[in-house]
């Protein structure tokens, strides 16, 4: 009997250390509940009861990896609702915004293909490319700095999420042959320069030029009418800026520029003229020309004469057609080469100077500046 009893006790026991090792797994080892729960804390992501433990596991092993490669990123986001759909749904992902929640509706395919599992030599995990296109299609519009191009591109060799990031931070599209917008812009250019010829940025251009555009003030990385980036094969200039297509136009040659200085000033002088167009109204305009001594003279190839000698402008081209492209120019140097600017003339210099420290920091959302005194 006393052995009886023995047994049973023995048994009582054992069957309470299983039940309480059953929960302590089920309590603090669950892969499932730990990983929903970093996604929630971390990253303000909440998922439904659609996403499987591996769904879910590879979701957060996505964000951290795009948000590790980088030491100045933060976690601060627009929380989300993320739940699967057997329905087709275009690009894979549905995204949608009410009341300040993005909720995010993503195909089930996109985890149906285990072939898209590919491995991250860097991470030295797998990861899935879709899943990742989405997630940076997501929290790309809460960024806004030059870590969001460097999380988002990976390795730099993912085109889609090249593209992404160009739009959402600069608000520019590539000219395609095959586009509606190419044949408008072939249009509205011809009678200037012809048929143009379009070719493709490579993705090292696509990331030069991001780079270069982040020397502007925040709230000027985007400007409204400023809508999209041509690249022409046969171009004999190295850029230009057409106000009258909403784009900028670089040639093959641009990036063949050795000179990284030339290079920027290309760049930065080409976006300086949209900014001439719309960020400055018509008495700022005429009080730049008044700086550069410029006065109209319909006698003149390009309109204009000066009174200011050449040692007051920052380059010749400065000094030779219009107060336009004496502003581009400054402005370029300005964000390449201040002091060059500063010297060549203080006036210009202070007057760019407080244009770009209202943007400075984008607590002044893009406007036509009407008195630099006033904001």
């Amino acid at each position: 009997m006393k052995v009886m009893i023995r047994v049973i006790k023995h048994a009582i026991v054992l069957s309470i250390l299983i039940i309480q090792s059953s929960c302590y797994v089920f309590l603090f080892q669950n892969p499932s509940k730990v990983t929903f729960s970093q996604l929630h804390h971390k990253y303000s992501v909440n998922l439904d009861t659609t996403w499987t433990k591996e769904q879910a596991e590879m979701l957060l092993n996505t964000y951290e990896s795009i948000y590790q490669r980088s030491p100045h990123a933060t976690h601060s986001m627009t929380p989300s609702a993320w739940k699967m759909s057997n329905e087709d749904i275009q690009d894979d992902v549905l995204i949608e915004t009410v009341d300040s929640v993005k909720h995010i509706t993503i195909s089930s395919d996109v985890f149906s293909n285990g072939e898209s599992l590919t491995q991250n030599t860097q991470d030295e995990f797998l990861y899935n490319k879709r899943l990742f296109r989405i997630v940076a299609q997501v929290i790309t519009d809460d960024w806004a700095n030059i870590d969001a191009v460097k999380l988002i591109l990976n390795d730099g060799t993912d085109r889609f999420a090249l593209e992404l990031v160009l739009k959402e931070m600069y608000g520019l599209s590539l000219v395609r042959n095959d586009t509606p917008e190419a044949d408008k812009i072939r249009q509205k250019l011809r009678k200037y320069v012809g048929e143009v010829k379009i070719s493709q940025f490579t993705n090292q251009e696509l990331m030069m030029l991001m780079s270069i555009y982040e020397k502007f003030p925040v709230a000027l990385r985007r400007i409204p009418r400023l809508k999209y980036l041509l690249r022409s094969q046969q171009a004999p200039y190295a850029g230009s800026a057409w106000i009258v297509a909403d784009c900028v136009e670089y040639s093959a040659r641009t990036f063949r520029i050795k000179n990284q200085n030339e290079f920027q000033r290309v760049i930065l002088h080409e976006k300086a003229h949209f900014l001439w167009e719309y960020a400055l109204n018509g008495k700022l305009r005429k009080t730049w020309s008044e700086l550069g001594g410029w006065q109209k003279d319909s006698t003149k190839k390009y309109g204009w004469t000066k009174t200011k000698e050449r040692k007051e402008f920052v380059t010749d081209y400065a000094y030779s057609k219009n107060p336009n492209e004496d502003w581009a120019e400054s402005v370029a140097y300005y964000l390449i080469h201040p002091n060059k600017l500063r010297l060549c003339s203080l006036a210009k210099y202070e007057f760019i100077d407080q244009a770009m420290r209202m943007y400075n920091d984008g607590s002044l959302p893009f406007k036509r500046l009407k008195d630099l005194n006033t904001y």
